[in-house]
Protein backbone atom coordinates (compact mmCIF):
# COMPACT_ATOMS: atom_id res chain seq x y z
CA UNK A 1 0.00 0.00 0.00
CA UNK A 2 1.33 3.39 -0.87
CA UNK A 3 0.50 6.36 0.92
CA UNK A 4 0.54 9.81 -1.04
CA UNK A 5 1.33 12.99 0.75
CA UNK A 6 1.74 15.68 0.29
CA UNK A 7 5.14 17.43 0.21
CA UNK A 8 6.17 19.20 3.56
CA UNK A 9 9.12 21.31 4.32
CA UNK A 10 11.09 21.86 6.79
CA UNK A 11 9.94 25.35 7.18
CA UNK A 12 6.31 24.30 7.20
CA UNK A 13 4.61 25.03 10.08
CA UNK A 14 2.16 21.56 11.55
CA UNK A 15 0.48 20.07 13.98
CA UNK A 16 1.51 17.38 16.18
CA UNK A 17 0.69 14.36 18.49
CA UNK A 18 3.40 13.85 20.74
CA UNK A 19 3.06 10.47 22.89
CA UNK A 20 5.91 10.65 26.39
CA UNK A 21 6.09 8.44 28.83
CA UNK A 22 5.36 10.23 31.97
CA UNK A 23 3.17 12.90 33.37
CA UNK A 24 3.70 16.30 31.86
CA UNK A 25 2.56 18.81 33.73
CA UNK A 26 0.35 21.51 32.88
CA UNK A 27 2.66 24.31 34.63
CA UNK A 28 5.45 23.36 32.22
CA UNK A 29 3.09 24.06 28.69
CA UNK A 30 5.33 27.53 28.84
CA UNK A 31 8.27 25.83 28.51
CA UNK A 32 7.73 23.89 25.08
CA UNK A 33 8.05 26.22 21.57
CA UNK A 34 4.66 26.65 20.08
CA UNK A 35 1.09 26.54 21.06
CA UNK A 36 0.28 22.31 23.50
CA UNK A 37 -2.22 21.31 25.21
CA UNK A 38 -2.37 18.32 26.84
CA UNK A 39 -4.60 16.26 24.73
CA UNK A 40 -4.91 13.12 27.36
CA UNK A 41 -3.04 10.81 30.02
CA UNK A 42 -3.84 7.51 28.76
CA UNK A 43 -5.03 4.84 31.54
CA UNK A 44 -4.06 1.98 29.02
CA UNK A 45 -0.14 3.38 29.15
CA UNK A 46 1.61 3.10 32.53
CA UNK A 47 2.28 7.02 33.49
CA UNK A 48 2.39 8.52 29.67
CA UNK A 49 0.90 11.71 28.56
CA UNK A 50 -0.37 13.35 24.76
CA UNK A 51 0.22 16.74 24.17
CA UNK A 52 -0.66 18.19 21.00
CA UNK A 53 0.28 21.22 19.43
CA UNK A 54 1.85 23.46 16.55
CA UNK A 55 5.02 24.28 16.04
CA UNK A 56 6.29 27.10 13.03
CA UNK A 57 9.04 24.12 11.35
CA UNK A 58 11.01 21.27 12.06
CA UNK A 59 13.80 23.35 14.34
CA UNK A 60 10.55 24.50 16.45
CA UNK A 61 9.74 20.95 16.65
CA UNK A 62 13.25 19.87 17.64
CA UNK A 63 13.34 22.20 20.18
CA UNK A 64 10.35 20.31 21.84
CA UNK A 65 11.75 16.65 21.27
CA UNK A 66 14.94 18.19 23.12
CA UNK A 67 12.71 19.81 25.94
CA UNK A 68 11.24 16.77 26.38
CA UNK A 69 14.30 15.13 26.47
CA UNK A 70 15.94 16.89 28.96
CA UNK A 71 13.11 16.51 31.27
CA UNK A 72 13.37 12.66 31.38
CA UNK A 73 10.35 12.09 29.19
CA UNK A 74 11.18 9.30 26.91
CA UNK A 75 9.10 9.74 23.38
CA UNK A 76 6.94 7.14 22.58
CA UNK A 77 5.42 8.42 19.46
CA UNK A 78 5.34 11.34 17.02
CA UNK A 79 2.72 11.66 14.76
CA UNK A 80 2.14 14.47 12.16
CA UNK A 81 -1.39 15.53 12.33
CA UNK A 82 -1.94 18.14 9.69
CA UNK A 83 0.65 21.05 7.90
CA UNK A 84 -0.09 23.14 5.28
CA UNK A 85 2.06 25.53 3.57
CA UNK A 86 1.40 28.92 4.49
CA UNK A 87 -1.04 28.06 6.53
CA UNK A 88 -1.34 29.07 10.63
CA UNK A 89 -2.74 26.54 12.75
CA UNK A 90 -4.03 27.56 16.09
CA UNK A 91 -5.12 25.31 19.22
CA UNK A 92 -8.14 26.37 21.55
CA UNK A 93 -6.65 25.81 24.82
CA UNK A 94 -9.10 25.24 27.62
Amino acid sequence: MTIELPPLSLDDPALYRIYAQGRFSPDWLDMLSGEWTIADTPTNRTEATILVGQVLDQAALLGVLMQLYNMGLPLLSIECLTFDAGSDYRIAKS
